[in-house]
């Protein structure tokens, strides 16, 4: 199971993130020169500390396109969320803002019955986000009007979700950021923000 995000080209600064890989990058060195017992969960926290300011910046909307905000974008990128449950994940939730997204993707379903993955069949993360991106930026543009400009930032941020506790924090993430980023009081107010039954 995985929390992915992504982003609109251009929706951060070069500099912002310059500095904020340099930031990080220093931490990461010190905490592995240290070498202590707990370096691994040093890391983490570091890692989920660099996650927190990156899409901080991103929810200020300071820099670069906010098109996601009209709902004739975001709702194809919504569609293409949902196009491929029960296809190549099951999909978990996702929040759509003005400049990135958030979704979780459980993988599972593409698995053997005894936990085994079948090499000629399955699609893993990269193809799959890929596939999201290539079809929601056709859509999108035309809906715009804007055909042949470039729609997303490549790559994209990812992080496994290790178990249970991992996933609450992750959905309960996912819901609070469009109130964390002042677009509605409730998650449940925000029209591109879905979380499966029972989340």
């Amino acid at each position: 199971m995985f929390f992915v995000t992504f982003r609109l080209f251009d929706s951060l600064p070069k500099v912002f993130l310059e500095n904020l890989s340099e930031k990080y990058r220093e931490q990461k060195e010190a905490i592995e020169q240290a070498n202590h017992p707990d370096k691994e969960a040093q890391l983490y926290l570091m890692q989920r500390a660099y996650f927190l300011e990156f899409d901080r910046a991103l929810d200020k909307c300071d820099h670069g396109p906010a098109w996601l905000k009209a709902p004739q974008a975001a709702l194809p990128l919504a569609d293409q969320f949902n196009k491929f449950d029960g296809i190549f994940y099951q999909l978990m939730g996702y929040t759509v803002l003005p400049n990135h997204a958030h979704v979780i993707l459980d993988f599972s379903i593409q698995l053997k019955p005894d936990g085994a993955v079948d090499t000629t069949t399955y699609k893993n993360l990269d193809y799959v986000i890929n596939r999201i991106k290539g079809a929601s930026a056709r859509h999108i543009n035309l809906a715009l009007g804007s055909t042949g400009q470039t729609l997303w930032q490549p790559g994209y941020h990812d992080r496994y979700i290790r178990d249970q506790k991992h996933l609450v924090s992750a959905v309960n993430y996912l819901k609070q950021n469009p109130v964390a980023a002042g677009i509605c009081k409730h998650w449940m107010q925000h029209p591109f923000t879905w979380v499966r039954e029972g989340w």
